[in-house]
């Protein structure tokens, strides 16, 4: 009983510290709303927070087809390494060989501006087909790349067959069924 009690007190602040993004992003002609937004967790770790930003809130349309922006606001430290090692894990586990390869050295060229990250960093992975895809930490673009393909599967790292999270990916995409 006093397991379940615990439990129930701590539900409701992970999910309040997940929900510290703001609901919308106003960037030059296009507000970009928060879908949904959790907590980071590996295993018992909670590792940071996410959200996820589109122009509309559904689910009728592949997630990169209007402008997408993942948010990340870490509670530890990583270093740049670990984000390029994890991505082109990810990817590899995520697209085929023929796709990886074509995507490789503009990925690695991307995964370049990744820096340490520090407790309370903020990352912004942004994808429009206009734009590219954009890497910022704390609001400062660090990296960005016109590769139309490296943009469209870079998203599989968290919602491929495959992601970094299975329920992450589930809780991510719920926000897109309402």
């Amino acid at each position: 009983m006093k397991k379940h009690v615990l439990w129930g007190l701590l539900v409701p602040l992970q999910l309040a510290s997940a929900n510290s993004f703001e609901s919308k992003i106003q960037l030059d002609n296009t507000t970009l709303q928060q879908c949904s937004a959790v907590p980071i967790k590996v295993m018992l770790f909670n590792l940071g927070d996410v959200a996820l930003y589109r122009e509309q809130c559904r689910e009728d349309s592949e997630l990169t087809s209007q402008m997408v922006q993942l948010s990340f606001i870490y509670k530890r430290a990583f270093d740049a390494e670990d984000f390029q090692k994890s991505s082109v894990e990810l990817l590899k586990r995520n697209v085929n060989q023929t796709t990886f390869e074509s995507i490789e050295s503009a990925l690695v060229e991307f995964n370049s501006g990744y820096q340490q990250a520090e407790p309370g960093d903020r990352f912004d992975i942004r994808y429009s087909s206009a734009e590219g895809l954009i890497l910022f930490k704390n609001g400062q673009q660090l990296s960005q790349s016109d590769d139309a393909k490296l943009g469209e599967v870079y998203f599989d790292i968290w919602f491929g067959q495959d992601p970094f999270s299975k329920g992450m990916k589930k809780d991510l995409l719920a926000g897109l069924k309402q």
